[in-house]
């Protein structure tokens, strides 16, 4: 699939409710990214990061050595282009949100890994990549966390949520039929994820902290009487509508 360049824009919105954007007007970015919905306080970006050729020129110049540093461990050229692709999409975005050169801007890293911007604590922002698709979200109210995750149809998912969840979202997913179960696996999956990164917390130590309950309404989370803050109660989550193959969440930190 082909998202094609679009205009990023990061002026706050006053919409009250996750909606998608008006289309955008074409203007060149590192790598295509597409805004896909907007809240009273965040945006989001869908950035393709998958080029056969490698990074178009001059991406690589917007990273910063430990960045380029990375980018060459990387053993296979797919990963090294994605990883370019995602990290100076990230750079061009939160430099436009903080009015600085994407190539000036300087990233702090929280002690799970969350990334943050120095000097600007009151900008957050966060980013998830998964096959050919990046993730990028950005608020100036609310710590922010983002997940997004390729359906991989080869795995045994009932296993990985007996180990990683709680034992009512096990029981849940045990009583779907399996194309509905590996949907929901995902559903609760990013949700967890896109939670916790919100808070930046370790994702492996607090997985069973709250339970995801899914409903037609939407999603709602149940800390445990044990996790790890209690703002999650006030915690903020929107499944994100993502390509076909793909699932997202969006998740808002309670303050």
């Amino acid at each position: 699939m082909s998202l094609g360049p679009f205009k990023i824009a990061v002026a706050p919105m006053r919409e009250t409710a996750f909606q998608k954007p008006a289309p955008q007007c074409p203007l060149g970015l590192a790598g295509p990214a597409q805004r896909i919905g907007t809240t009273d306080s965040a945006n989001l970006w869908l950035v393709g990061v998958s080029n056969e050729d490698g990074p178009p020129p001059g991406q690589m110049s917007l990273l910063s050595q430990d960045e380029r540093d990375r980018a060459d461990r990387f053993h296979f050229a797919v990963d090294r282009t994605r990883f370019i692709l995602a990290r100076a999409a990230l750079r061009t975005l939160v430099g436009q949100a903080a009015g600085q050169a994407p190539e000036e801007i300087e990233f702090s890293t929280g002690p799970y890994g969350k990334p943050g911007l120095k000097g600007r604590p009151d900008l957050h922002f966060n980013v998830s990549h998964s096959g050919a698709l990046a993730l990028i979200g950005i608020s100036s109210e609310r710590p922010i966390g983002v997940d997004i995750e390729i359906i991989r149809e080869n795995m045994d998912e009932l296993a990985l949520a007996r180990t990683f969840f709680c034992e009512d979202e096990f029981a849940f997913l045990s009583a779907l039929d399996a194309p509905a179960r590996l949907r929901a696996f995902y559903k609760i999956w990013t949700c967890k994820e896109a939670v916790l990164k919100a808070f930046g917390v370790g994702i492996s130590t607090n997985l069973k902290d709250f339970s995801v309950e899914l409903t037609q309404d939407g999603v709602k989370i149940h800390p445990t009487s044990a996790c790890f803050t209690p703002a999650l109660a006030m915690t903020r989550i929107e499944p994100i509508e993502v390509p076909a193959g793909y699932a997202g969440t969006l998740a808002l930190a309670g303050l």
